[in-house]
């Protein structure tokens, strides 16, 4: 375990279930359609890489890059693209991938923005919906992997600073343990 890690959340094996599992669920959703995946960089990268493996499918991929996080926030900003969409997604089926649902600023701007390019259908897609009853009326998402605590997670993908996503599990850090104590945690 690496030394900054407090405990593991969700494990490595774990996740390969479930990564599976949503694999299935989409390829009945969908019903061998083609689609169009649209992974959010940087996050779910791992994710898309390892759901791809289990779609037998015909996909397309595309990324685009959204940035609400900047610089070691561990709440959300301004929603900003740094990497535009640019495929034409106009009259495809699209699923949005993304690592974790917190605010739902990210999927609502990239929803809005397929909804302006007319795609066929807009699903969206995320390995982690976090609890926040703050926040009632945050968008559904219509596939998720985990639901999880209120808490900051890196690995798998996720990040605090750029660094830990190279992690095999999804963990909670030391220095966020020890602060979110007694209290609410807070993830990117």
């Amino acid at each position: 375990m690496h030394s900054d890690v407090a405990y593991t959340l969700v494990s490595q094996e774990a996740i390969s279930r479930r990564v599976a599992e949503l694999a299935r669920e989409i390829a009945v959703c969908y019903q061998g359609r083609e689609i169009t995946i649209l992974a959010v960089l940087t996050g779910s990268l791992v994710f898309l890489a390892d759901l791809m493996r289990y779609l037998s499918m015909p996909l397309q991929v595309g990324v685009v890059s959204v940035s609400s996080y900047r610089s070691g926030a561990t709440r959300p900003l301004d929603v900003r693209f740094t990497i535009p969409l640019t495929d034409d997604l106009t009259g495809r089926d699209v699923l949005i991938l993304d690592d974790i649902l917190d605010s739902g600023q990210t999927l609502t701007a990239l929803c809005a923005l397929l909804d302006e390019q007319a795609a066929a259908s807009v699903r969206t897609c995320v390995l982690l919906r976090k609890d926040r009853p703050d926040l009632p009326q945050r968008m559904s998402v219509d596939f998720v992997g985990f639901d999880m605590p209120d808490e900051f997670v890196v690995g798998y993908g996720l990040d605090y600073d750029n660094r830990y996503r190279n992690l095999p599990d999804i963990c909670v850090l030391k220095c966020h343990a020890a602060r979110s104590a007694g209290r609410p945690g807070e993830h990117a």
